[in-house]
């Protein structure tokens, strides 16, 4: 507005010259013609003439123009450099923030996977204490059933045995009465049917070849007409003793080992008992524990963690509106630069329009 008021007195001040100089100068302007002052001076100029002018005044306002848009440049560049200032302040301050917190995140990210590694490994753990205990159980269960059942295998075993022991001392009274007897003594029917009763109890015992083979030689020599003799009767007696002796010794010997073998079963299930309830009281229970600690430790560092990446995101957002400050006051300052060096332009420009016309500085 100021350069087009001071373009106007230019041209009302220069309508003061001839026609010819007016023509010469309308020539001089020919370079303004190209915006809308330029054309507005050329028709001021065209329209009167004016003679005797002071000018003075407006070189004086040529000048005041100038310096005080000088001024307004200088006015500029301090508040560009202040606006620097504090942009390098804000950019520092917000950078430092952007670094602190993306540490943080990353620390936060670390712990987390840590935690999940360690959680997976007393979650293996727990499925494997899990599985032992499993088998614990199973071996105990299979085990008491093994002792149960050697329990029944040596009862009968041992019924067996004595079952032979009984039939042995049975067939050893009969035979001991045959040998204190004569052969005249011993009636010949009672032996039949006692080798019959003998025959029938034999029977119960086929099973046993250890008792049934012996027995029966035994039986078929009591069956024979010349059985009762003293000395066949002390030979069977003698065999049937030893027999008995076996039969007490195996069926000892059986009760030995069953014993031991019990006795060592016994120790492997108290062992697993004692597997089983460490597993269940004590291990067990600590790995849920130290599972259900864990997941809390990691949902208190997911918190952390989605803190930690707002406070990033704010910050890179501050940091990142800093930046466009930044970028928006220079777009400013060089609008306003460009406008006050056209304006400077253009009162030169003027000026040397003027000192061709013929209007110098007095």
């Amino acid at each position: 507005m100021r350069i087009y008021a001071l373009l106007c007195i230019i041209a009302i001040a220069y309508c003061t010259q001839t026609t010819n100089q007016a023509s010469m100068f309308e020539e001089q302007l020919g370079q303004l013609t190209k915006s809308k002052l330029g054309k507005t001076i050329l028709n001021m100029i065209s329209l009167q003439q004016f003679t005797e002018v002071d000018f003075s005044p407006l070189f004086t306002a040529i000048d005041d123009i100038v310096a005080s848009t000088q001024e307004a440049k200088e006015e500029e560049a301090a508040q560009l450099d202040t606006y620097y200032q504090q942009f390098l302040s804000d950019s520092e301050f917000y950078q430092n923030q952007v670094t602190e917190y993306s540490t943080e995140v990353a620390q936060h990210q670390s712990d987390i996977t840590t935690f999940r590694k360690d959680r997976n490994s007393l979650q293996q753990s727990l499925y494997d204490k899990s599985q032992q205990l499993s088998d614990a159980q199973r071996n105990q269960g299979q085990l008491q059933r093994t002792v149960q059942n050697n329990d029944q295998a040596t009862s009968k075993k041992t019924a067996e045995y004595d079952q032979s022991i009984s039939i042995v001392d049975q067939v050893i009274a009969k035979l001991q009465v045959i040998k204190q007897s004569s052969f005249i003594e011993v009636n010949q029917e009672d032996l039949a049917v006692s080798a019959a009763t003998f025959s029938r109890r034999l029977s119960e015992v086929s099973h046993l070849p250890h008792l049934f083979e012996p027995l029966s030689k035994v039986l078929i020599q009591m069956s024979t007409q010349g059985f009762a003799d003293q000395e066949q009767a002390g030979n069977a007696i003698k065999l049937l003793h030893n027999l008995r002796e076996d039969l007490v010794a195996t069926k000892s010997a059986l009760l030995m080992n069953a014993q031991l073998e019990k006795e060592t079963n016994n120790g492997l299930l108290a062992s697993l008992e004692e597997t089983i309830n460490l597993l269940n009281n004590e291990i067990i229970p600590q790995l849920k524990g130290d599972i259900e600690t864990k997941d809390g430790e990691i949902a208190t560092k997911q918190g952390l963690l989605k803190d930690a990446q707002s406070n990033l995101d704010t910050a890179q957002s501050n940091l990142d509106n800093v930046n466009s400050g930044w970028i928006s006051r220079q777009e400013q300052n060089k609008q306003l630069n460009d406008g006050w060096d056209n304006e400077l332009m253009l009162l030169s420009q003027a000026e040397t329009a003027l000192e061709r016309g013929g209007i110098r500085r007095q």
